[in-house]
């Protein structure tokens, strides 16, 4: 079967289709403003354990659930008003909060853990479908487990259209890369545990108190607190390998033909080399975030053995580019 035709145009009626989908424990792959999700009811078991099943997805690293408004999810959680602060400036939109659950949120949702990752979407087809359901929808990103995060429909259908039975498509994502993630389980220390599009200096503006961040190491065979933490992540099949920002970046650096260079942006010195790429023509962050995970698939489906990717500037959306390239570019013991 052409797993593209899984990929669904979010027509009135292909949306009901998927809504009666979620409604029956199915998962359906589906548009956020940040990458694309395989989302399934939260709260239904059976659900869940289709997502984790069809991603791959070890139980030890939960999910995030995704609610319509802070008032649906107040029903399933212990809220605190950094909660309501957060949420009130930034949902919504790409911010999760780690907070207490509620027993209605299934331990297989949050790997045993007594809290739950949480957020409101701000894609418009993500929010026509929770309209339509009475549940929320856990919706980790759209592919195996590990490999780079989707931002098209047709990553998610190039992926998993063997094992999906519908692929909403909402056109590219905004953002690029996955949710920032705070944890608020004690709200008087806040920390991010995963750097996204709303930065660590956005959230002390609305806290007013210093957030720290996360250490980034990660005991990888423990519960984890929250997505996107485990040493290796948003990893393709070609070797990644990482060059400094503002180091000048020659063609040498991508010496033969299965080997791709990837520049923030166009180098000056650019004479039309077919390995040569860039994320931006300016070297501005938001695209380099937008281009990045879509530049990666499709060098990876290209069939490039290896990726020499320039890392970004470390400050503001730097922080989490970086972060997914260190994921995409580690190597564990087993390797």
């Amino acid at each position: 079967m052409d797993h593209s035709s899984k990929v669904l145009e979010a027509t009135a009626a292909n949306l009901a289709h998927c809504a009666e989908l979620l409604r029956s424990d199915e998962v359906v792959g589906m548009p956020t403003e940040t990458v694309y999700g395989l989302a399934g009811n939260a709260l239904n078991a059976s659900s869940v354990r289709k997502i984790f099943a069809v991603k791959g997805r070890p139980l030890l690293d939960p999910l995030i659930v995704h609610f319509s408004d802070l008032a649906a999810a107040e029903a399933h959680i212990e809220t605190n008003d950094s909660v309501r602060q957060l949420a009130a400036a930034f949902w919504p939109g790409p911010l999760t909060m780690v907070v207490p659950k509620q027993a209605s949120i299934p331990d297989l949702v949050t790997a045993g853990l007594p809290s739950v990752a949480i957020r409101v979407p701000q894609h418009p087809v993500f929010r026509t479908i929770l309209k339509r359901l009475n549940f929320p929808l856990a919706a980790p990103s759209a592919n195996p487990f590990g490999y780079v995060s989707p931002t098209l429909a047709s990553h998610v259908a190039h992926t998993l259209g063997s094992r999906i039975q519908a692929v909403l498509d909402g056109g590219p994502c905004d953002f690029g890369l996955e949710s920032t993630i705070i944890d608020l389980r004690n709200p008087q220390v806040p920390v991010i545990l995963r750097h996204g599009p709303v930065t660590e200096a956005q959230i002390n503006q609305i806290l007013q108190v210093e957030v720290s961040t996360h250490s980034g190491a990660s005991n990888d065979t423990a519960p984890q607190s929250a997505p996107g933490l485990l040493t290796k992540h948003y990893s393709p099949r070609a070797r990644v390998t990482l060059l400094p920002h503002g180091e000048t970046l020659t063609a040498d650096a991508a010496p033969e033909s299965g080997i791709a260079l990837v520049c923030n942006q166009k180098p000056t010195w650019h004479t039309g080399q077919a390995n040569i790429f860039w994320l931006s023509e300016t070297g501005e962050l938001n695209e380099i975030a937008h281009n990045l995970f879509e530049l990666i698939q499709r060098l990876d489906q290209q069939g490039y053995q290896q990726l020499c990717i320039e890392q970004a500037a470390e400050e503001g959306l730097g922080h989490a580019i970086n972060d997914r390239l260190r994921r995409a570019a580690a190597k564990l013991e087993a390797e």
